[in-house]
């Protein structure tokens, strides 16, 4: 009996049972295979991911921007007061105070011009001190890059005309009290490289959140600007068709043309903050009526840089950052703007100017004078009262050109007589005066800021001090707009930070020697490795600390540094052989740049000892190798022992600038004067 299990297949029936085809063994594929995939892959997915970016809903869209208008007009109604000071200043400042005092006459009407001499006269003081900056830097490091720096920032102020904003922002601050400076990045610039732009801006079109007196504080921040609707519809082809009526008013200035707005719209910069991940960011927002033309929040796809695999020949999208709707506008999340009020009261932004501390006195001065003015015509011109039924012939009477005056019947007082005239006392000239006085003391104009000596006052020494003394709140708002220009020069170096990543060349004169063409660009702003004992312990952000001078001093301070630096010199400080005593005396002196000077005096005196120990080495290989070489060597070297000393070393220098024709008493009455009122 077969006991084979049934299962089991005959040996012989097992050629009958069809056999599968065994696959071939694949090839695996090779890396540059698996690489091509994964970038095919790669493409399918960055495709899909920007397929459903562009159907989502921009995050910015009309109804947000609606909103956004709405907190604008509020901001609108804060500053109407401001608006009517504003348009009201202007107007004094056109000599038209008059259209200020409602009497209802239509006669003549003399504006003087009191209050414009002394607005023209502080701004004379303040364009004397024109700031420069200087950067000094936190770490000994960023040395180089400081320097590079206060080369470098003074050229960009002057490629954007900074000194023509700069006027124009001092006249707009002594008329108003204040103003603001915009700090912005132009891409458009250099044929699309870009730079930095720094403009005035005009309160009138300027809002914020009320009853704030810093600007970053604020929670949203519009900046207006009326622009030609054909300009609009070229720039933004979406626009086409949709512009008219515009549902934001902005206040107007009583300008002396004719200007028509009929065909331009508002256009709004809206600014404010976020958080994203933590970090504050700027957001930025223009649009047109409700028409979005641009949203940072909009833009979510991060910028991206396309390559070519050289092997797989397939073209790649690599990201170079993040979107701006992660990173904001600017990296340093600062509103763009920099605020400053001249006289500053509580609750905003803008202060007040010299027309409005002396704008009542204006007003009552040309009050005062029209009245004298009127008198005095009343005297030189005489009048008559005459009777109705009077015989003098009243055309020929009134013709001065007539030698003849006919009349009818006998001459008689009963038809004609003069009308008495009253001139006026000598008190409401004198009253005039005063207020006239009174008007430059309040504005820091009098007389002798513009070189007249006050009666009484005849001492040389007398009229310097009181020069000098009189300049003090001159040099106080000087300050004010130093300060405002260090913020703005902060900006403009986190800007440079941000986007100067492709070298550009600056031809600058660095301490005035031949001029230099150096190619700048941000890769030491940018954060730099920190090392401690071979140890990586992370990154730092390289900051500086700005220092504002004077580039154009007025010339008795130019005169003044000339003077200390050819004292220093008569009295030996630069000579090597006296470097301890030059630096313990210095020490005890207080003057601006005196570590400068100290440094270089250091710096002398180390050259003046290795040259000693080189001389004296010289001398000794020289005794080795030959007594007569030895002895030429010493005579060499006496003949050019270094630096003489002065015959009278500590005694006053005698020595004169072309400036310098003044009394030593009456520079020392000023000197005395201007450090008892200096700031610092």
């Amino acid at each position: 009996m077969d006991k084979r299990n049934k299962n089991q297949v005959p040996e012989d029936d097992i050629a009958k049972v069809p056999q599968e085809e065994m696959p071939m063994a694949e090839s695996q594929p090779s890396e540059l295979e698996i690489r091509a995939q994964n970038e095919i892959k790669m493409l399918k997915r960055t495709a899909q991911k920007k397929q459903l970016q562009a159907q989502m809903k921009p995050k910015i869209d009309s109804e947000v921007v609606i909103k956004a208008s709405e907190i604008l007009r509020k901001y609108k109604e804060g500053k109407a007061r401001l608006e009517q000071k504003i348009i009201a200043n202007e107007e004094f400042w056109k000599l038209r105070q008059w259209n200020y005092m409602n009497d209802g006459n239509n006669d003549f009407k003399p504006a003087t011009a009191w209050l414009w001499s002394c607005i023209q006269s502080r701004y004379s003081d303040t364009m004397d001190s024109y700031p420069t900056c200087n950067f000094q830097p936190r770490q000994s490091d960023d040395k180089a890059e400081a320097i590079k720096l206060s080369n470098i920032v003074p050229v960009i102020l002057e490629q954007n005309r900074y000194e023509d904003t700069y006027s124009d922002i001092v006249w707009y601050t002594l008329k108003h009290g204040g103003n603001i400076q915009g700090v912005f990045w132009d891409g458009s610039k250099h044929n699309g490289l870009g730079d930095i732009v720094v403009k005035k801006i005009d309160f009138i079109n300027f809002f914020w959140e009320p009853g704030i007196t810093d600007i970053q504080e604020s929670q949203n921040i519009f900046n207006t600007e009326l622009v030609s609707n054909s300009i609009l519809e070229q720039r933004y082809p979406g626009c086409v068709g949709k512009l008219g009526g515009s549902n934001i008013t902005l206040a107007k200035y009583l300008y002396d043309d004719k200007v028509d707005t009929s065909d331009k719209s508002v256009v709004v910069d809206w600014y404010y903050h976020t958080y994203v991940n933590g970090r504050k960011t700027l957001q930025y927002v223009k649009y047109v009526n409700d028409i979005v033309l641009y949203a940072t929040e909009n833009e979510i796809v991060a910028p991206e840089k396309v390559t070519v695999d050289p092997e797989t020949r397939i073209p790649l999208t690599i990201p170079l950052g993040k979107p701006i709707a992660e990173t904001g506008l600017y990296d340093h999340a600062l509103y763009p703007f920099v605020s400053m009020a001249l006289y500053p009261v509580e609750g905003s932004i803008c202060g007040y100017g010299i027309t409005d501390i002396g704008r009542d006195t204006q007003l009552q001065i040309d009050q005062l004078n029209k009245a004298i003015v009127d008198n005095a015509i009343e005297g030189a011109s005489a009048r008559y009262f005459y009777k109705a039924d009077g015989t003098i012939n009243e055309k020929q009477f009134n013709d001065k050109s007539q030698k003849l005056v006919h009349v009818e019947g006998n001459l008689s007082d009963d038809f004609i007589r003069p009308i008495e005239y009253k001139r006026l006392d000598g008190i409401y000239v004198n009253y005039l005066t005063q207020k006239i006085d009174e008007l430059k003391y309040v504005t820091s104009n009098q007389d002798v800021n513009n070189g007249v000596a006050p009666s009484g006052v005849t001492s040389a020494s007398g009229i310097a001090a009181l020069q000098e003394s009189q300049g003090k709140n001159a040099r106080s708002s000087n300050k004010t707009f130093h300060r405002q220009f260090r913020d703005v020069c902060y900006q403009i170096v986190e800007l440079i930070r941000q986007f100067y990543d492709v070298p550009r060349t600056f031809r600058i004169n660095p301490d005035g020697m031949e001029e230099q063409f150096v190619a700048y660009n941000n890769s030491g702003l940018k954060p730099q490795s920190q090392m401690t004992m071979g140890n990586d312990i992370g990154l730092r952000l390289p900051e500086f600390d700005i220092e504002i001078t004077s580039e154009k001093a007025n010339p008795y301070k130019k005169m003044e540094i000339n003077d200390l630096a050819l004292s220093f010199y008569n009295a030996g400080f630069f000579n090597p052989q006296m470097t301890d005593q030059a630096l313990a005396c210095l020490g005890m002196m207080d003057f601006n740049k005196k570590d400068e000077v100290m440094r270089k005096i250091s710096e002398n005196g180390t050259l003046a000892e290795m040259l000693l120990m080189y001389q004296q080495m010289a001398l000794q290989f020289a005794q080795k190798l030959d007594p007569a070489l030895a002895e030429q060597v010493a005579n060499q070297i006496l003949n050019q022992g270094g630096m003489p000393i002065p015959q009278d070393v500590g005694a006053e220098a005698d020595v004169k600038t072309e400036e310098t024709d003044e009394h030593p008493f009456v520079e020392k009455a000023r000197k005395g004067a201007r450090s008892s009122t200096q700031a610092d």
